[in-house]
């Protein structure tokens, strides 16, 4: 709501309140605007005389790896050297080992694409709003002079638009260049001046300069890549630009510096655990540059850019071309229409949100992103797991390579508010790499199956590239990796999605788990070696590499999860009923007992640590073993082991964000997130753990078993206007949202389908698809 003065007019009052959002424009282009569409990413920033946005792709990747150089070591070898105490050959420490990517090179690694510049040598003062979640308003002003544009991605095709309109401007005032610097990963070369002695191998190729072209109608920037294993006949990526019914004057200018705008920075360096800027080395390289001049500037003008790569065809050139040319053809109208079409069709009719004191808390995103994406391609933006979104990507190395960290998965806040089509890439991810971790489970492990690395890159070759030597050895990853897989299935039904896109990747997890199993003489099945995630590293003797509590809790929901799904698609049989044998003989949760009590611990004979990840609670966020429905003694248990854990600082966020929901805890000063408002991997349950006195409502939120739900909780805790959906007809559950009273849930038709008395904790129905029932005290 906008308040205005007394007698001020309304058109006065609304053009000071779109004034008052307006923000300087970022110079700093870690701090840019951000657009994207699902393949195009864009970064708005820059100085006033250059407002610049920074293309980028989803798939622009140096996939080369130093694999075919590196030694495989295999299980075998492990563990020989273990058992001879001889780890320090291929592990002097737990996080520094001789056979890995980290700290050697920077590749595999993400690549910026381009800038598209925006030249107002004019403009004194820029500023930028962003009035709806898809386009940016950039406004630039000088001494009588000014520019305001309307930038948007389109969403169904790899198309940035820059709609411009011009006041008092003439031609010098105003120039669009293509722009982008030679990479600056050098053999030899620091790798990072806040790391002392790490330089850049002397025996790889440098990135080839990039280059640029032009043409009648368009210009742009060819950026070339190395062939490797995944694109063996080289990889490449086309910027290119052109201006709807304009003359252009455009000319090229190749291995020059200063053509680019100079990224900026208050501070550079490792700034944090996860803020890298380089941005130096890049200001001072040289580079390429297409710019397009006007003889004549009309009031307004569009520029329309794209980005193609060789995953989008054999000739990115021509596929750019024919981008551009169809934009031409749309002209500026069509192009509007048909964004407003597809936002239109975008839109999610039921968009999950909570309000907390009628203010938003959470909400899914309000468009659902258009697939652009090959399918069976390797891309390098998985919302999922990744570290940084490839599509931003404007320095020529990010944070641990901007690497996926497929350590650190949780599906459930993104399925809880609905978001299933969001959860595509991640699992057309794993589909694609299959063949890739049957190569590591065979070449590596000498095992049937598949097994999959700790880090995703977005390529195709031999094997795993080590990422890290001993942490590759967390046999809890293959049943963490996948169980999006089957929670997407719990939440929407889809058995199509099951048999044909889940079920090959649970099969062959499953295969591998079960055969890497070991039964000793006490009748339970060990899992040895494991290595707890991120702790203690490979010992002697294995003597800390036991039954990782997160791997048994990872391990029983995959071998659980695969032999239902084999159920379901039709494809049980003996191994499959023998996964569900191995999860019940799996050795029992490692504990630890001192005259505090028992705990659980990270791995059977470790005392407690500090722990950068608080893998003695996988159990409760990982596993979904242990909730508000498990017995007494299991949650003391529980209970005991959050009240002693200490964990690294940058990632106690566990604790708060996906610990205390799960066991019913709201920590004061912690954010509410979906799982406080509903939990549904054991009993249905509404606001476990939410502010004691906070007026709190739900619409649209998701539960296992194919549910949609909307409630309300007063300020005094009572829960009101319980509606359950069920989409697919399944049998509800609900945990009693009124404890100690009795309870109805009640049909649309105002027939009473299930009814409790006060003692009775849970409301257990039969339901129809597309039914709505209603719960309420009796």
């Amino acid at each position: 709501m906008t308040v205005r003065a007394a007698g001020t007019p309304p058109e006065e009052a609304a053009m000071a309140s779109r004034r008052s959002s307006r923000t300087p424009l970022p110079r700093d282009p870690h701090d840019a605007l951000r657009l994207e569409n699902d393949v195009v990413g864009v970064r708005v920033w820059g100085p006033a005389t250059q407002p610049t946005l920074s293309l980028g792709k989803a798939d622009i990747w140096d996939r080369r790896w130093r694999g075919e150089r590196q030694p495989l070591v295999t299980l075998e070898q492990i563990r020989g050297l273990a058992m001879k105490d001889e780890l320090w050959r291929i592990a002097p420490a737990a996080n520094s080992t001789v056979y890995d990517v980290y700290n050697q090179y920077d590749f595999p690694c993400p690549k910026p694409g381009a800038q598209l510049i925006l030249g107002t040598p004019f403009g004194l003062h820029a500023t930028a709003q962003a009035p709806a979640e898809d386009r940016v308003r950039l406004t630039v002003e000088g001494e009588d002079k000014s520019l305001r544009a309307t930038i948007w991605v389109a969403l169904g095709r790899a198309l940035a638009v820059v709609e411009v309109e011009a006041e008092g401007l003439e031609p010098g005032d105003f120039w669009v260049r293509v722009y982008r610097h030679r990479d600056t990963i050098l053999p030899g070369a620091p790798l990072d001046a806040s790391l002392p002695g790490k330089t850049a191998p002397l025996d790889f190729e440098p990135l080839p300069p990039p280059t640029c072209w032009r043409n009648a109608a368009h210009w742009g920037i060819v950026q070339t890549f190395p062939a490797e294993l995944t694109f063996p006949e080289g990889f490449s990526f086309v910027a290119a630009v052109t201006a709807l019914g304009l003359d252009l004057d455009i000319g090229c200018r190749e291995g020059e510096p200063g053509m680019g705008t100079p990224l900026w920075a208050e501070r550079e360096g490792r700034l944090s655990h996860g803020v890298v800027k380089r941005y130096t080395p890049i200001n001072e390289a040289t580079g390429a540059a297409a710019t397009a001049r006007f003889a004549a500037l009309p009031k307004s003008l569009t520029i329309v850019a794209t980005i193609a790569t060789t995953q989008d065809g054999a000739d990115p050139a021509a596929v750019t071309s024919r981008t551009l040319e169809s934009a031409r053809e749309l002209g500026i109208e069509g192009l509007r229409q048909e964004q407003s079409d597809a936002l239109r069709r975008a839109r999610r009719s039921a968009r999950a949100r909570a309000s907390l004191h009628r203010r938003v808390l959470v909400a899914a995103a309000a468009v659902v992103r258009p697939r652009l994406r090959r399918s069976g391609g390797h891309y390098g933006d998985v919302p999922l797991c990744s570290v940084a979104s490839t599509k931003f990507c404007f320095q020529d190395s990010a944070p641990w390579h901007g690497d996926f960290h497929l350590n650190e998965i949780r599906a459930e806040p993104m399925l809880t508010l609905g978001q299933f089509e969001e959860l595509w890439p991640y699992c057309e991810m794993l589909h694609a790499l299959l063949p890739q971790a049957q190569d590591n489970a065979r070449d590596a492990y000498g095992l049937p199956g598949a097994m999959y690395p700790l880090v995703h890159f977005p390529l195709r070759c031999r094997g795993i590239a080590h990422t890290n030597l001993t942490w590759e050895q967390d046999m809890g990853l293959n049943g963490l990796i996948t169980k999006p897989l089957w929670l997407y299935y719990r939440y929407t039904g889809d058995t199509e999605f099951l048999r044909d896109l889940a079920w090959p990747v649970l099969r062959e997890c499953a295969r591998f788990v079960a055969a890497y199993l070991t039964e000793e003489p006490d009748g339970r099945l060990h899992i040895v070696p494991t290595v707890s995630p991120e702790h203690w590293g490979l010992t002697a003797h294995f003597e800390r590499n036991r039954d990782c509590l997160s791997a048994l809790t990872l391990t029983r929901y995959l071998l659980m999860a695969a032999a239902k799904t084999a159920r379901i698609v039709g494809q049980a049989d003996a191994e499959t009923a023998a996964w569900r044998g191995a999860a019940a003989r799996l050795a029992p949760l490692p504990t630890h007992t001192d005259e505090e009590g028992t705990l659980w611990v990270d791995v059977a004979g470790a005392p407690p640590i500090e722990y950068n990840i608080p893998v003695p609670l996988a159990a409760v966020f990982w596993g979904d073993e242990v909730g508000l429905d498990s017995p007494p003694e299991v949650l003391d248990l529980a209970q005991r082991t959050l009240d002693r854990i200490r964990v690294w600082e940058p990632h106690r966020f566990y604790l708060d964000g996906c610990v205390r929901p799960r066991l019913g805890i709201w920590r004061q000063g912690a954010a509410v997130g979906p799982e406080n408002l509903l939990l549904s991997y054991q009993a249905i349950r509404l606001f476990p753990a939410v502010p004691p006195d906070a007026e709190i409502a739900i619409e649209h939120f998701a539960a296992q078993g194919g549910f949609r739900i909307a409630a309300r909780r007063t300020r005094g805790g009572d829960t009101r206007d319980v509606r359950i959906q069920s989409v697919l007809g399944w049998k509800c559950r609900v945990a009693n949202p009124w404890p100690g009273r009795a309870a109805v849930a009640v049909a649309g038709s105002g027939v009473e389908v299930a009814r409790i008395d006060s003692a009775e904790a849970y409301l257990e129905f039969a339901t129809r698809p597309g039914a709505e029932y209603r719960l309420r005290p009796a």
